[in-house]
């Protein structure tokens, strides 16, 4: 493997063929005294198990990129805390992480992660307990039966949140849930608190672990980034300034998932901004252990309630149903109506009356709403070239209130000149497409409208140099037991368009050439020149002239 070396001016994009994950490695031309040198920028670096294209491992990817680099990367960027996207960071072998070879400069993260930060931990906060509340569902949901289907969707939706020890181990093996991976390598003491159980699972998971990795592999502090904040710079790469768009400080936006009307390029099969209704409250209270004997968010006032327990376990009275108490006759109802008897001693099974399963069908919605939450916390970065003001987007897995929320930023200079969102994605050539091009991820719509957009990107003399970069393998997500349209085609049709054929993705190992109605045989060949297309990696050169 050979080095990566950057062009005079501007940058080499280089995109990993890891799978379905983001891996994008930057070589910018920078000066260290008098001498030159590559500078070097690593966003993100992950995986979905089994999603490898060309059964790629990333441990090539991590080798490659220790030899692109000679083993030094300047700035390490984590777009946010998905298995897709950090994985990578947290893999070992022989109990060592295999990025220890390489030594990073600085890490930047968003303000998400800032432990200072009032809002950010109050965020976390919420997202851990929606995590502890999942994690006794899928504890509940595997020791079901003919509930397989369930049991890897959820498993496959915590995976992203977690890390690789909510995956089952292959399809038709048995896997660990969260807390019996957590207690088989911890050795957790059978009699601690389950709460305490889950939230010690939680904060021990793959994600959260690879973020602090890299914090601590760092030469220098972390740098967390909030929409709006004075352009950062790189080290050594003179006047090249870094925007940071998003993710917004605004909770609505934060929470804000679907696009609507215009801005989507399909019909959503969900609305956007659903609170978190009585199903979900009771959902969260049936799965939670010893959730009957606290009040918590119960659907049920106290005064209807009766203790499982008392029905499925009491003994009914040896005497006349007309003699008893009415208290007690009505549990005798229950417990003969609902209590499950055994049907090798009375012919009858009354299982299916009961409602004990059924609340566990909310998990999987509960689980698709934190990825998208999650999702919508991600660090969203424009890079401007210094001579001809290029842009570069990567806006890792944003989603609709994320757009809505630095639309409207703006940053004044030192010379008083002031630059907008709209003069950046004005003049941006290289869109890294959000979420693999899913459906909530990039919004429709054309220059004229007043929210971020498509149509926002790539206007006048930049038009005609705008590529787009899609990880994806779409033969595996859609082959899921839950389909994922990853990209959906009308996105990417509208990419084809913009980009006059210009998109990579990962699992094609090359672009076709368009036809010369679209695109001159000059144009074609300037283009092909900049590219480097290979099993493991596309590279993609811009140039700053």
């Amino acid at each position: 493997m050979a080095k990566m070396t950057s062009p005079p001016t501007g940058v080499k994009v280089r995109m990993y063929r890891q799978g379905h994950g983001d891996c994008f490695l930057l070589a910018f031309a920078g000066r260290e005294g008098r001498t030159k040198r590559n500078v070097y920028v690593l966003i993100d670096c992950g995986l979905k198990p089994g999603s490898e294209v060309h059964e790629q491992k990333i441990e090539q990817v991590i080798d490659d990129i220790h030899d692109a680099t000679d083993g030094y990367v300047d700035v390490v960027i984590v777009t946010h805390e998905h298995q897709d996207h950090v994985n990578g960071f947290a893999r070992k072998k022989n109990r060592k992480h295999l990025f220890d070879k390489i030594a990073f400069g600085q890490c930047w993260l968003s303000w998400t992660e800032d432990g200072s930060d009032e809002q950010a931990n109050a965020l976390r906060e919420r997202f851990r307990d929606t995590l502890v509340t999942l994690a006794y569902a899928q504890e509940k949901v595997a020791s079901l039966r003919n509930a397989d289907d369930l049991a890897a969707r959820l498993s496959d939706l915590l995976g992203s949140e977690i890390g690789d020890e909510g995956q089952p181990v292959k399809p038709g093996e048995e896997g660990l849930t969260i807390l019996e991976a957590f207690r088989a390598e911890k050795k957790v003491n059978p009699l601690r608190a389950a709460s305490e159980l889950a939230a010690s699972a939680i904060e021990g998971i793959t994600n959260k672990n690879a973020i602090k990795y890299l914090r601590t592999q760092s030469q220098k502090p972390p740098v967390f980034l909030s929409p709006g904040s004075p352009p950062r710079s790189l080290p050594l790469v003179k006047d090249l300034k870094v925007y940071a768009l998003g993710p917004p400080r605004d909770e609505t936006l934060l929470v804000d998932l679907d696009p609507a009307g215009g801005e989507e390029f399909h019909l959503a099969l969900s609305g956007r901004n659903q609170p978190l209704g009585a199903d979900t409250l009771g959902f969260s209270q049936a799965v939670t252990p010893d959730a009957e004997e606290s009040d918590g968010a119960q659907p049920f006032s106290k005064r209807y309630r009766i203790p499982k327990d008392t029905i499925l376990t009491r003994t009914v009275p040896a005497m006349p149903a007309e003699d008893r108490m009415p208290q007690e006759a009505r549990l005798d109802y229950l417990r003969q109506a609902y209590g499950g008897k055994d049907p090798e001693e009375s012919g009858e099974d009354q299982q299916w009356r009961r409602i004990d399963e059924e609340w566990l069908g909310a998990a999987e919605g509960l689980a698709l709403r934190l990825n998208n939450e999650v999702n919508n916390t991600s660090l969203v970065l424009a890079f401007q070239l210094p001579k001809t003001g290029k842009v570069l987007l990567f806006t890792g897995d944003a989603q609709r209130g994320s757009w809505i929320g630095w639309s409207n930023l703006e940053w004044t200079d030192d010379e008083n000149r002031t630059t907008t969102t709209r003069d950046l994605l004005a003049r941006c050539v290289l869109y890294k497409v959000g979420h693999h091009g899913s459906h909530n991820a990039t919004l429709n719509g054309t220059s004229a409208d007043d929210y971020a957009n498509l149509g926002w990107m790539a206007r006048g003399e930049f038009a005609d140099e705008f590529v787009a970069m899609i990880p994806a393998n779409t033969t595996w997500a859609l082959g899921k037991s839950k389909p994922w349209v990853h990209p959906l085609p009308q996105i990417e049709e509208a990419l084809q368009r913009k980009t006059r054929g210009r998109v990579f993705r990962s699992d094609r190992d090359k672009i076709e050439k368009p036809d010369k109605s679209v695109m001159s045989k000059i144009e074609w060949q300037v283009f092909k020149k900049r590219c480097k297309e290979t099993t493991l990696y596309f590279d993609y050169t811009i140039e700053d002239t």
